[in-house]
């Protein structure tokens, strides 16, 4: 019984067809015409029973044409005593068209309909007292019902509409949702094809550039000093096994979703890798410190060494100075790297470049609501400056 019952709304759903049936065959079914005295010739009566019969198989498609017709027949029914004074079914098909007008949101239409229907009960009241004088037949048992199925068919009418209405709504609300976390799902993507670019162009860039200056620098000494050779060969050899290992850790990351964080150990690596003489001063607490803060550090860093490998001239130095700042509500990571004007023309032949580098930084700053700010300074070198603000993470160094 419960999977009748489970199993009917959907079916009447899938053929609304059905529901009308049941309606012609509950109006139509056993027919009332036959020859009696006092009843209106066989085939007026049929006329009126087509009338309140037919309708109901094309209210859905027509409502308000359904609803005229049924209700002239309930007219000419009633009024003209097709079958005496015997009130007939066609209350039912007027509940039914007048469901259906209901559901529909006809609020007017439905009124219309349902004052015609009083009206014509109203004048027809008389000639049924008069005909059930004496008898002891309640008297408005008749009236009564065609009240009760009216009020019966508005009120569940109205409430079929406001579910379906509710149903559309929540029809709607998922499907807003839905456009919502495509939309977040390919912002996600996006910004991660964004953060992969900036892993590749700081990896590729700064280890890319280091190679071309140490072959540059080595071919330039091969004949004067040979062990200067032999030390930009062992530079060109390292720096490109740091950038495969690199490129290993990004295509870990799109496999894995992991981050591939860099730690403040590698710091000084990476600084003894740079072509000018650079120098590292790390200063604050790393407790509490987002590892995303710290791998954003690094590449900023990173950044900044390769532009002054690119375009300082020889003889500078650099200046790489971090400072973590203190745990905190308020706590800043500070990122200064700085370089002198050093000596000579810059006459190097390096790769070309995306001109991203600032760019990147920027982004990278930007993901934890803070700033950079990079230009020349009075003595000709060059200034990056970084201010990070680290948010609440799960994920810190200890």
């Amino acid at each position: 019984m419960r999977h009748l019952m489970e199993t009917l709304p959907r079916w009447r759903l899938r053929h609304p067809w059905l529901t009308d049936v049941l309606l012609v065959v509950l109006v139509a079914v056993p027919p009332v015409i036959r020859e009696q005295p006092g009843w209106r010739p066989v085939w007026v009566q049929i006329t009126v029973y087509g009338a309140f019969v037919l309708p109901l198989l094309w209210r859905r498609r027509r409502p308000v044409l359904a609803a005229v017709v049924v209700t002239a027949a309930f007219w000419a029914q009633y009024l003209g005593h097709v079958w005496g004074q015997e009130p007939g079914r066609g209350v039912i098909a007027l509940a039914a068209v007048f469901y259906t007008l209901v559901v529909r949101g006809l609020r007017r239409q439905a009124a219309v309909t349902a004052v015609c229907a009083a009206s014509c009960v109203l004048l027809w009241v008389p000639d049924w007292l008069t005909a059930t004088a004496g008898s002891d037949r309640n008297v408005w048992f008749t009236p009564a019902s065609v009240i009760f199925w009216l009020t019966a068919s508005w009120t569940l009418g109205a409430y079929v509409r406001a579910r379906r209405a509710l149903l559309a709504e929540f029809a709607r609300r998922a499907e807003l949702t839905e456009s919502r976390r495509v939309a977040l799902a390919r912002a996600a993507a996006a910004e991660e094809r964004a953060r992969i670019a900036r892993e590749i162009h700081d990896v590729l860039a700064h280890g890319v550039t280091l190679m071309v200056l140490n072959a540059e620098g080595a071919r330039l000494a091969r004949h004067t000093d040979p062990t200067a050779t032999d030390r930009a060969l062992a530079v060109i050899g390292a720096t490109g096994r740091d950038a495969l290992g690199e490129l290993r850790r990004l295509l870990d990351v799109l496999r894995s979703d992991e981050p591939a964080a860099h730690g403040l150990d590698d710091l000084p690596g990476l600084v003894a890798c740079c072509p000018a003489d650079a120098t590292l001063e790390l200063l604050g607490e790393r407790a509490g410190l987002p590892e995303e803060v710290v791998e954003d550090a690094y590449r900023i860093v990173q950044e900044a060494l390769t532009n002054v490998a690119k375009h300082a001239a020889p003889g500078a130095r650099a200046q790489v100075r971090l400072d973590l700042g203190e745990p905190g509500p308020d706590r800043r990571v500070h990122v200064h790297v700085t370089n002198t004007a050093g000596s000579g023309d810059v006459r190097r032949t390096l790769p070309p470049s995306s001109g991203r580098g600032l760019a990147g930084m920027r982004e990278r700053a930007a993901r934890h609501a803070g700033t950079v700010e990079a230009g020349p300074t009075p003595d000709g070198g060059y200034r990056v400056a970084a201010v990070l603000r680290p948010l609440p993470s799960t994920a810190v160094v200890s």
